[in-house]
């Protein structure tokens, strides 16, 4: 994964993101990820432990571009930081 700790590389991405997921082609392709990745369901799978995991893993898809779209860049690389210590 890129580092998300280069004030330079996160405007870039950020900026490339906004681009394609706030034209209404990118918000139908968002729509579409939400629902496949399971957004709007729980992760947790009483029967098996795998797929709450697969699950999760799933729906950090979606929450890594929400986060990279709602902050500034300083406040991504804030909170990456914040995560490595």
């Amino acid at each position: 994964m890129k580092n998300l700790t280069d004030i330079d590389y996160v405007t870039g991405l950020k900026s490339n993101m906004e681009v394609t997921f706030n034209s209404p082609q990118g918000k139908e392709v968002l729509e579409y990820l939400e629902e496949s990745c399971g957004w709007y369901q729980s992760v947790f799978n009483v029967q098996s432990p795998e797929l709450t995991l697969i699950n999760d893993g799933k729906r950090q898809v979606i929450a890594t571009i929400k986060t990279i779209m709602r902050y500034t860049p300083t406040e991504i690389v804030a909170l990456i930081k914040s995560k490595e210590q």
